[in-house]
Formats: structure tokens, sequence, C-alpha cells
């Protein structure tokens, strides 16, 4: 150092191969990402279609080296123009983050996260919003069995009327409902056991008696490996927004918001925390309270339970009129 011949080695300017992930385009990290990890997780179809979808945009051309977090500041105002929703905005960007943690603690790339440093800002990541709370309003339970009824492809008709009183009676995920083999509901009278959830674990999930009855007569002949359900949930979606609800006039109702509705009718029947989150699959009780959206009317007769019924029963109506205007 007295010399003025040592450098400090910081400073001095890295140089990277030219294979070097740091001298590729960020698309070739987000495509070993979605063939190298991506297959491992619970949700691997519908992350891998938003690492094909991340791997479209500007940013991704970019060398990794040149990324900074003005780049996906950029990429995070033009989303929310796109009217894309805080919850699918954040959910992008959390993805991006995970694949520069891959690259820093699996690939050894000497890059920053600007994720991390885009989080650190207010409001550098859309927070998320209040959890939904929409319960089906008086007569649309009906309305809905009616629009299947109307279904024109017989197997279709045939499958939902099976699918709809498992989703409304038993809060099961459509997932975990299109996936039940033949052999899981002949195992244990009233049950059907989920040899691998969402989370992680194996459950038994109650049924109610309609709702086993209908898959009974879906497996009747059945090959116990087969399927009860034979579309996929991508299927049922589809048919469920531009059919179902449709025919049924309940534009604004989610097929997911049938696991509110019914999580929430066992909570008005009384079922204990203990026991909802071993029929739901939530691991903690505040993922579980999101899903507890009581009515005015279950609410009073939860409070007052020696209240008029009749009441509530009004209070119920009015909450169905003004939900609907």
């Amino acid at each position: 150092m007295k010399l003025g011949n040592w450098r400090d080695p910081r400073l001095e300017p890295k140089a990277y191969g030219p294979l070097g992930w740091p001298e590729k385009p960020f698309a070739e990290a987000l495509d070993a990402y979605r063939s190298k990890v991506t297959p491992e997780k619970k949700g691997a179809s519908q992350e891998s279609a938003m690492l094909q979808m991340l791997g479209r945009e500007d940013f991704a051309k970019k060398r990794i080296r040149d990324l900074t977090v003005a780049d996906f500041v950029d990429f995070r105002d033009a989303r929310n123009e796109a009217a894309k929703s805080p919850s699918t905005i954040r959910n992008n960007l959390n993805t991006i983050s995970a694949v520069y943690e891959w690259l820093i603690h699996e690939k050894s790339v000497d890059i920053a996260n600007p994720i991390a440093s885009l989080r650190k800002r207010r409001r550098g990541v859309p927070q998320p919003t209040g959890h939904r709370e929409r319960r089906l309003f008086e007569g649309e339970e009906e309305a809905i069995a009616k629009a299947i009824e109307g279904l024109s492809v017989d197997p279709t008709r045939r499958q939902w009327r099976a699918l709809f009183p498992l989703l409304l009676d038993t809060g099961m995920r459509l997932g975990e409902a299109v996936s039940i083999e033949c052999a899981w509901i002949r195992r244990e009278y009233g049950f059907v056991q989920i040899p691998d959830s969402k989370n992680g674990s194996a459950r038994h999930v109650a049924l109610s008696d309609r709702a086993y009855a209908g898959l009974l007569e879906l497996t009747d002949g059945e090959p116990a490996d087969s399927k009860v359900f034979r579309f996929t949930a991508w299927v049922a979606k589809d048919a469920w927004r531009n059919e179902i609800r449709v025919r049924a006039g309940c534009q604004d109702l989610r097929i997911h918001d049938l696991r509110h509705e019914a999580l929430s009718r066992m909570a008005a029947r009384g079922a204990d925390l203990k026991t909802l989150m071993r029929q739901s699959g939530h691991k903690t009780v505040a993922v579980l309270m999101k899903y507890l959206n009581p009515t005015p009317a279950e609410q009073r007769a939860r409070l007052f339970p020696d209240a008029d019924p009749q009441a509530a029963v009004l209070e119920g109506r009015t909450h169905a009129r003004s939900g609907r205007s």
C-alpha cells in the first residue's frame, strides 16, 4: 500500500465469462427456474404460466447484471396501468424475487435482489387488499342448481350435480375436489381422504350426506384409481364463469367463494376452530379467519341466541336485497 501497488479487489471490475449468469438475459434465468424449481411446487401450472408471461416482458430481455430496481418499478407501474389487481402485481414481483434468490443462493451469482430493495420503499410492492367476504344471497343456491340442470352436455351436467354440493357443503378447494379418486371415498363412510393437500399433508374431509351420495353415484362401476370428475380445475372454472353463474344471475360470484360460504355456514352452526381447521386444511387461525364471514343475521343469532328468530330472518333478507342492489 505504501508503494501504491495494492488495489482493493472489491473495486476491480468483475470479469464474467461469456456464459456466466450475469451476462445472460434474465429470460434465461426465468426459463431455468421454471424447468428446475417450479415442477416441485403445488401450484406448478400457475407459476409456470406466470414465468412464461414474465419472460415476454421488456426487462427479461436485459442482461441480469444490467437490471436495476427502476426496471421493475416500470414493470409494476405498467401492470397497474393495465388494471391488474394489487395481489396479481404482488405475486408477479414475489415470483421475480424468488428467481433472484435462486440465482443468489443456488447458483452463487454475485448480484443483489432488486425486489428486496423495492420492498423497503413505501408502496414499493402493492400490499394485499382486504379479503373477500362474498356470501350467497337468498335464492342463489337454488338458481345455481337450476343453471346446472340447464347445462347442455349430459356428462358435464351429471358431474356438476355432484361437484356443486361437494364444494358448498365441505369447503374443499376446487383443485382438491377434481383430484379425488374413486378409492378415496370408499375407505370410510362420510369422509374423503386427501392424501396430499395444498398444505403438504393428508387430511380427512367430512362430507354431507348429499355430497357423499353424489360422489358415490359417480364412482359406481368405476375402477378404484380413476378420477371421480373427468374435467380439470381450469375447465370447471371456465364452465362456472361463462355459463353457470351467468345463467344463475350471480356474475360476481367466484367458484372459490363457495369455500368461504361452506366454512362460514359451519361456523354459524357452532363448529369450533380446531374442527374447522381440520376440515379446511388451514394451518393457522389467521388464514382461516379470512374465510369466516358471518352475515348480519348469523352475527346477531350468535351474539343474542334468545333474540326473536323472525327478526333475524328479516335482517337476512335485508342483507340479501342490499347485496344485490
